[in-house]
C-alpha cells in the first residue's frame, strides 16, 4: 500500500497507533459489561465488525479511508474480541490450572501468526492487497462468527458447574476478588501496567516495522513476510514454558525475562541482518514475547481475582493502548528521520526499562485483604 499510494512510514502507523487507542478506550467502556454479561455477545460482535471493517479497506484509495477505517474498524473490533476479552473467559473458568490455561489459550492463537502472515503473503503475491483483505475479512464472518456466537459462556455457575472443572465450589467464586476501585488505588495494579506499556510500545513498533525493515536489507517481501510468520511457531516455546513455570516462579520475574530477551532479540536483529541473524531474532523475540500474553493474562488474575477481573483488564488496557500507540509513530518518524538503528534502539530502551519496572516491590497482595473482607460481609 505505500508504494501503491506514496504513503510514509508514520502516516500508516498512525492507523495502527489508532488500533491501539482505540482498543484502549473501549476495552474500558466494555469492561463492566463484559463482568455483568459475559464474552459471548462482545466475541460474536467484535467477529462482525473486524470481517465487515476488512472488507471494506479492501476498497479504500485514500489515506483518511484507510486511517478511519482501521482506526475505527479494526480497533473496536480488536477490543471486542482479542486477549482482554478472552482471558476473562479464562480467568472465570480456572483457579488452580489458570497458568496453564491462559499459556493453552495464547498457545493455540500463536498458530493464526504461523498460518495468516505466510498465507497473506502468499495472496498479496498472488491476487494483490485488495482481495487479500476481502478473503480473511470472509474468514472473520464465516469461522469466527459462528464459533463466538455458538460456544462461549460467561461463567460455569451458570451451568452448575465450577472452575477446573472441581466437583464442589472452591475459594475462587464470581465475587471474590478485589474490587475495581481498589485495584486502581495499588501499587500492584500500577507498577506492571507501566512495565507492560513499555514493552508493548517497543513490540508494537517492531512487529509493524520488522517487514519493512527486512525489505530495507535486501529480502524479497514474500520471503520477508514468510520469515518472520514463524513468529507463530517462535511463540510457542515461551507459551509453553508459562504453563510449566507458572506455579514455580513468580509471574513478574518470568515478566522481567521475558523483556529482557525481547531487548537482546531486536540486539540481534540490529548487529547480525544475515539469514541466521534474522532467525536468531524470530526465536528470541518472538519466544519471549509471546510469553507476555499468558504472564499478563495469569499476573492480574493473582493478583486481583475474579469479582472485575474484565473491568481491571480493560482499564489496565487504557494506558497500555496510549503508549502502546506511540511506538509505531515515535519509532516510525525515527526511521523516517534517523534510519533503523536508532528507531529499535529506542525499542531496546524500553523493554530494558520495563524489566526494572516489573519487579519493583508493589507491597501484600491487595486480593488477600479484600477477600477477608469478602467473606466477613458475606
Amino acid at each position: 500500500m505505500s508504494r501503491e499510494f506514496g504513503w510514509d512510514k508514520a502516516s500508516i502507523g498512525l492507523a495502527y497507533s489508532g488500533v491501539a487507542l482505540i482498543s484502549g478506550f473501549a476495552g474500558l467502556a466494555l469492561g463492566r459489561a463484559l463482568d455483568r454479561l459475559g464474552a459471548r455477545l462482545l466475541l460474536s460482535t467484535g467477529s462482525l465488525i473486524t470481517g465487515a471493517s476488512l472488507l471494506l479497506l479492501a476498497h479504500v484509495h485514500r489515506l483518511l479511508e484507510f486511517d478511519l477505517l482501521w482506526t475505527l474498524g479494526i480497533g473496536i473490533g480488536s477490543a471486542l474480541t482479542f486477549y482482554p476479552v478472552t482471558m476473562t473467559v479464562v480467568a472465570n473458568w480456572f483457579d488452580r490450572r489458570r497458568a496453564r490455561a491462559f499459556a493453552v489459550l495464547t498457545f493455540m492463537g500463536a498458530f493464526s501468526s504461523t498460518l495468516t502472515y505466510p498465507i497473506a503473503g502468499a495472496l498479496i503475491a498472488r491476487l494483490g492487497w485488495r482481495d487479500a483483505l476481502m478473503i480473511l475479512g470472509i474468514v472473520q464472518l464465516v469461522v469466527a462468527f459462528p464459533l463466538h456466537a455458538l460456544l462461549v459462556r460467561r461463567h460455569p455457575e451458570d451451568m452448575g458447574l465450577f472452575p477446573d472443572g472441581a466437583a464442589t465450589a472452591g475459594p475462587s467464586t464470581p465475587q471474590s476478588g478485589v474490587r475495581f476501585a481498589s485495584a486502581m488505588r495499588s501499587s500492584r495494579f500500577w507498577f506492571p501496567t507501566v512495565a507492560i506499556a513499555l514493552a508493548y510500545f517497543a513490540s508494537t513498533a517492531v512487529l509493524l516495522e520488522h517487514v519493512a525493515y527486512l525489505i530495507a536489507r535486501g529480502y524479497a517481501p514474500t520471503f520477508a513476510a514468510t520469515l518472520v510468520g514463524l513468529f507463530g511457531l517462535a511463540y510457542l516455546p515461551g507459551r509453553w514454558f508459562v504453563a510449566w513455570s507458572g506455579e514455580r516462579i513468580p509471574f513478574s520475574v518470568l515478566f522481567a525475562v521475558a523483556f529482557t530477551i525481547e531487548a537482546c532479540g531486536i540486539g540481534l536483529l540490529i548487529a547480525a541482518p544475515t539469514l541466521p541473524g534474522v532467525v536468531a531474532y524470530v526465536c528470541t523475540f518472538g519466544a519471549a514475547y509471546g510469553a507476555t500474553f499468558p504472564l499478563r493474562g495469569a499476573l492480574m488474575a493473582e493478583r486481583f481475582g475474579r469479582r472485575s477481573y474484565g473491568t481491571i483488564l480493560a482499564a489496565q488496557g487504557v494506558p497500555i493502548g496510549i503508549v502502546s500507540a506511540l511506538g509505531p509513530i515515535v519509532v516510525g518518524r525515527l526511521i523516517d528521520v534517523s534510519g533503523y538503528g536508532v528507531a529499535l534502539g529506542s525499542c531496546i530502551a524500553a523493554l530494558l526499562a520495563a524489566a526494572v519496572i516489573i519487579i519493583l516491590p508493589s507491597g501484600r497482595p491487595a486480593h488477600h485483604r479484600v477477600d477477608r473482607t469478602f467473606y466477613r460481609s458475606g
